[in-house]
């Protein structure tokens, strides 16, 4: 077992979460495996971490904040709006999204995760303020012990 390093969480399906002071675990086969506490909540924090982000969504940020949700393509593709191809194409990555999608789709995810009333005002004020820029490249690091021991005490 080592805490030495980040772990690179690709199971997450972004290219870009680091997920700092967890267990990772080594098996004599050589195979790694990481000791990930409270993945759905977990993943709630990835998902803020993304509709705050001030550049454009990408298709592996749209596919993981739809399955974050429980949403299948056909009804997400509904409540945006647009055909289930449109859909499929946005996060494929075959076709870029257009800013007011782009936002309505953080805000989708913003109401049905529930969200506060001044996480909604941020979001609408801040986030795509730089549609073209590169930032879903950024290293995205998450310390997860330090939160979720917190988090636990909170709960005591």
């Amino acid at each position: 077992m080592h805490k030495d390093k980040a772990y690179h969480y690709v199971e997450s399906g972004l290219d870009n979460i680091y997920l700092e002071d967890i267990c990772v675990y080594r098996c004599k086969c050589g195979e790694f495996f990481p000791s990930i506490p409270g993945i759905i909540d977990l993943h709630t924090i990835i998902g803020q971490i993304l509709i705050k982000k001030t550049t454009a969504l990408n298709g592996k940020e749209i596919l993981f904040l739809r399955k974050n949700i429980g949403l299948n393509a056909r009804t997400f593709a509904e409540y945006v709006g647009i055909d289930k191809s449109t859909f499929s194409r946005w996060e494929n990555g075959q076709q870029k999204l257009a800013k007011p999608n782009d936002r309505l789709i953080r805000l989708i995810y913003a109401n049905v995760k529930g969200l506060s009333k001044n996480d909604i005002d941020h979001l609408l004020k801040e986030a795509v303020k730089d549609p073209n820029g590169s930032e879903s490249d950024e290293r995205i690091n998450i310390p997860v012990n330090p939160f979720f021991s917190q988090q636990r005490e909170e709960m005591v």
